[in-house]
């Protein structure tokens, strides 16, 4: 029974040590192997040249057909877009009758905006996604590509494979999870100028309890300043405060990451656990203390904005190697990460983030097409991470695989710039300047060693409690997210919250994950 579990821990890390060894971009390269192939080209030839044959007839079929590619950020219309995408199109012309159209949703407006746009059927194809894969694909929103990207997207499914096992939900395929630190960590992430300013080294700063003290002395320094600013939209200032302790499976149902497999799993409401009522009562005292930013839940500005704008020191979120480089490119300010919660890898942390097809998509096979490019062509990868080179970034070591800004350049008034964790595959392209040179090794090593869920590969099948996850999605968001900021006293919203959650039907989800989960226990053994 371990040995199986571990054996898929095992799957799971080799592909992105695979990965961590094509960090070099040969920029020169129109057409790069993908980050995890092989070498076995000698088998199958015949059939694989016949599969070939049969995408050329439909990738290359004459007909022109334009593939709207859609994303999140900071700038809905950075100066480089238009070359970005003239560039894009001639790498894609050679591989199909297609030509892409970029565009950017501000971060504030994007689950809105796509939410609307799957929902009227109006023109999108390709996406980033990172919450409510499997609804949206319940309601025929998204595009079951299962059947074709063996075909359309091959080179892309292989460098991805191990991790695509866990990103079918209900036995459909909607898209690709992209690379990226795949184990959830959560730390504290903040200006390096003012952390020096308190005097308190990072390698001290070990435990929430010495985040408050370094937060009290902020304080001090800077009275005008939030200490900690929400990581997301509209939610707590503690949303990441209990990551690493459970598997968060659906809906709030998970299982305790120190729960033992070898005899069973206990399926378990995580809102009502010691963690988070821990994390509550803490979130109150800080909130208390002034330590948060105020309407914190109802803000719709990008961390990001909020620290460039200069009235923020930091927030409590994501860690992972590359958080530096990507916090100081999306604020122009120096930033540091300190870790500090543990790290688990899940399921859920793996088919999190997809580049997925949308349902109204009418080319999925040359959707799929472009996605193989963004998967396994390091001048497409380049190209819509960093932009044109010599005016949005430079090779500022070939051999390493480094690039960086051009003089003159910087996070402020750069052309074009995506952050690394939706950007596909950037193993393949270049490493940035502020990153250590095995920056991809050190994904590697930060994914492999997470302590793995006892639930790790399971796949839940909520299409017996649809309507109990709605019920619990409308709950959540009446109180998750003022309970993580502090702003209601646990000692009443916790139970008020738990109480609701029951009477919206947690106990069957949690009954019905139970027997899946026991059933799928049954078959690791």
């Amino acid at each position: 029974m371990k040995k199986k579990l571990i054996t898929l821990l095992l799957a799971a890390s080799m592909i992105v040590s695979t990965l961590s060894g094509c960090g070099n971009s040969s920029s020169g390269s129109g057409s790069d192997k993908p980050a995890a192939e092989t070498g076995n080209e000698t088998g199958n030839e015949t059939g694989t040249a016949e599969a070939a044959d049969a995408a050329d007839s439909v990738l290359k079929d004459g007909d022109m057909a334009e593939i709207l590619m859609i994303w999140p950020g900071s700038n809905a219309s950075p100066a480089s877009m238009q070359e970005v995408e003239d560039a894009m199109n001639e790498i894609i012309a050679p591989v199909a009758d297609a030509k892409v159209k970029l565009q950017i949703i501000e971060w504030g407006a994007y689950g809105d905006q796509i939410n609307l746009m799957l929902s009227s059927g109006e023109k999108m194809d390709i996406f980033m996604q990172s919450d409510g894969i499997r609804e949206e694909g319940q309601r025929g929103q998204l595009y079951d590509v299962s059947d074709m990207i063996k075909t359309y997207a091959p080179e892309a499914y292989q460098a991805m494979e191990r991790y695509i096992d866990a990103c079918y939900f209900d036995g459909a395929l909607y898209g690709l999870p992209s690379y990226r630190d795949m184990a959830a960590q959560a730390g504290l992430v903040c200006r390096k100028d003012i952390l020096d300013e308190t005097g308190i080294k990072e390698e001290d700063i070990k435990t929430m309890d010495d985040v408050e003290k370094v937060l009290s002395q902020v304080q001090k320094l800077h009275p005008g300043m939030y200490p900690l600013i929400p990581s997301d939209l509209t939610s707590g200032c503690f949303l990441n405060y209990v990551k690493g302790q459970f598997d968060e499976i659906a809906a709030g149902v998970g299982v305790d990451m120190k729960d033992d497999p070898s005899d069973g799993v206990t399926i378990i409401n995580t809102y009502d656990t010691e963690q988070y009522k821990k994390m509550a009562e803490a979130a109150y005292e800080w909130n208390k203390k002034g330590y948060f930013m105020p309407d914190s839940t109802t803000n719709t500005t990008p961390r990001q904005d909020i620290l460039k704008a200069g009235n923020a020191f930091g927030y409590f979120g994501n860690y992972h190697p590359g958080i530096v480089t990507q916090e100081t490119m999306n604020t122009g300010l120096e930033i540091t990460a300190i870790p500090i919660t543990e790290k688990s890898l899940s399921t859920e942390s793996v088919n999190f983030i997809e580049w997925v097809i949308a349902g109204q998509c009418e080319h999925p096979e040359k959707a799929l097409a472009v996605l193989n490019l963004l998967y396994t062509n390091s001048d497409f990868q380049n190209l819509f991470r960093y932009g044109i080179e010599g005016k949005d970034y430079v090779v500022k070591d070939e051999a390493k695989g480094i690039a960086g800004y051009p003089e003159g350049v910087t996070g402020d008034n750069v052309g074009w710039g995506n952050e690394m964790w939706f950007s596909g595959n950037a193993s393949i392209g270049y490493a940035w300047e502020t990153d250590p040179e095995d920056v991809f090794a050190k994904y590697t090593e930060f994914n492999d060693t997470a302590k793995l869920s006892p639930l790790y590969g399971f796949i839940f099948d909520t299409s017996k409690v649809k309507n109990e996850i709605t019920a619990i999605s409308n709950v959540k968001g009446k109180y998750k997210a003022i309970i993580e900021n502090g702003d209601a006293d646990p000692a009443e919203s916790l139970p008020a919250f738990n109480e609701e959650l029951k009477a919206a039907g947690i106990d069957n989800v949690i009954s019905e994950m139970q027997a899946q989960a026991d059933a799928w226990l049954a078959e690791q053994k």
